[in-house]
């Protein structure tokens, strides 16, 4: 299964994107705490997936961290059980659990044909990421996975910077 896939199956059974509800309904606590330089970590407290997210980062951010970190209960719990999966860049794309773990929010937080409307309007990436709020690189991973899934972009460039 794609990530793509697990996400839209996770949107369709509990009908939300919104990362702290789908955290509810897995059975993962969410902390927001002071976590120094890092912006999230996912791991395990005493057999129990926890996100933590720093307490130094607002909303709109911690939505971002929360869904990242979801994609990694989601797609690494393996992994996280055998020590914590840290954020140390954001939109990192050279790591592959952390570049999954990014395809999984882009997935999550934009919807396909409300990004391809955009473009289909002439809208540049710099403007489809302010009307939708969201920065410009979490566009970009999306546009590269729709490319993969078939989407075609005259400007696409092949790499997750485009435009």
């Amino acid at each position: 299964m794609t990530i793509f896939e697990v996400v839209e199956e996770l949107k369709e059974k509990y009908g939300t994107t919104d990362p702290f509800v789908l955290c509810e309904y897995l059975g993962v606590k969410v902390s927001v705490s002071p976590l120094g330089s890092l912006k999230g970590l996912y791991t395990y407290i005493d057999n129990e997936p926890v996100i933590i997210i720093s307490s130094t980062i607002k909303r709109i951010p911690q939505l971002l961290v929360c869904g990242h970190e979801l994609g990694h209960h989601v797609l690494h719990s393996n992994i996280a059980m055998q020590g914590a999966l840290r954020e140390f860049t954001f939109f990192n794309m050279r790591d592959k659990t952390e570049a999954e773990a990014n395809r999984f929010l882009a997935n999550l937080n934009i919807d396909d044909d409300e990004l391809d409307a955009l473009f289909r309007e002439g809208r540049s990436v710099t403007e489809a990421a302010q009307i939708l709020c969201f920065p410009e690189e979490l566009l970009n991973i999306k546009i590269a996975d729709m490319v993969r899934r078939g989407y075609e972009y005259e400007n696409y460039s092949g790499n997750i910077r485009l435009f």
